[in-house]
């Protein structure tokens, strides 16, 4: 139990900003001080890691590794404002009217980030008919846009569907084509004839001759159908999920409205339900009063305390060392 009770001290004196070693040689006035200044730090941090938490969750939408991030950042500064109190020997004015300043900032933030998950179903419903004015709103002007489309598809369809009837009346009218084809050749012809000696000579001779044969063949334009068959049935399936689309467009307008939760936009949502219900409101000013009295809390104990001998030990030792400077 009394190991227990050291580390816990140790932890305290870490998490505060006090000297461990200094501590233990003083007395138990000390040691309470520093457990009380301790429980309130984690008052503090406990609040503020759940605020930062559910921030980071539900607006920066950095999932639960990040929140969990986020909330650990949250409590590091924390602990280092306050440690600007704490290890402070007096408060002086400027530092209480700093801490003041922080704290009302402070608590705006965190009462506005609670009530905004407090009010999270009245949100949601005010939200809905402000999602449906939205849809309304974005409506005329996404149908334009498909509408615009399909009708360019129409077009193009129109065009290839005139292409395609003008191949198949050519095909229909020529079914077949005839090719003529040219061959040239060389053909031995004999000759004879008879030499100044009346003896009898013959001489072959290469004439050169061209064959001319007629070909029939199909329309050739019958393999132009099949590319064009197919780019109809693109521009068709086109043409379908646009219509598709332009079907459940409102629907998809609601999801895609909804699923972008704006912080700026639950804030105005929540300020309308604080004008609108005084209850509303009376839950926010309490939740603004507890966080600003939490943020004081520490100020207010620093303040109203008198020296411990921890303090007076630390400004003896810093009194030695200026005496022995001032000797050296």
């Amino acid at each position: 139990m009394k190991r227990f009770q050291i580390w816990w001290l140790k932890f305290c004196c870490f998490l505060i900003g006090y000297n461990f070693y200094i501590l233990s040689n003083c007395s138990e006035v000390s040691t309470q001080k520093v457990k009380k200044y301790t429980a309130a730090l984690l008052i503090v941090s406990t609040i503020w890691a759940f605020v930062g938490f559910c921030f980071c969750n539900t607006y920066m939408k950095i999932g639960i590794s990040g929140s969990i991030i986020g909330a650990l950042i949250s409590v590091f500064i924390i602990i280092q404002i306050e440690r600007q109190i704490l290890l402070s020997g007096k408060t002086n004015i400027g530092l209480k009217i700093t801490r003041i300043g922080l704290a009302l900032l402070m608590s705006v933030i965190g009462s506005l980030i609670v009530d905004q998950i407090i009010f999270k179903d009245d949100i949601d419903k005010t939200k809905m008919a402000s999602n449906q004015d939205q849809v309304n709103l974005l409506m005329p002007g996404r149908t334009k846009q498909i509408s615009d489309q399909i009708a360019n598809l129409n077009s193009a369809l129109q065009k290839k569907e005139n292409e395609r009837l003008e191949l198949l009346d050519d095909i229909n009218k020529n079914p077949t084509k005839q090719i003529v084809e040219i061959t040239s050749g060389n053909t031995p012809v004999t000759k004879t004839s008879l030499d100044s000696a009346n003896r009898l000579i013959t001489n072959t001779i290469l004439t050169r001759t061209l064959t001319k044969s007629v070909k029939t063949i199909p329309n050739p334009k019958v393999d132009q159908l099949q590319p064009i068959d197919n780019q109809l049935k693109l521009l068709n399936d086109q043409k379908i999920a646009k219509e598709n689309v332009l079907l459940g467009l409102k629907a998809l307008l609601e999801k895609e409205v909804g699923s972008k939760i704006g912080f700026l936009d639950e804030l105005g949502i929540m300020f309308t339900i604080l004008q609108k219900s005084a209850i509303a409101a009376t839950v926010y000013i309490i939740w603004l009063m507890f966080f600003l009295l939490l943020e004081l809390l520490i100020l207010i104990a620093k303040s109203n305390e008198s020296e411990s001998d921890y303090d007076k030990t630390i400004q003896k030792q810093m009194d030695i060392h200026l005496r022995k400077i001032e000797l050296l």
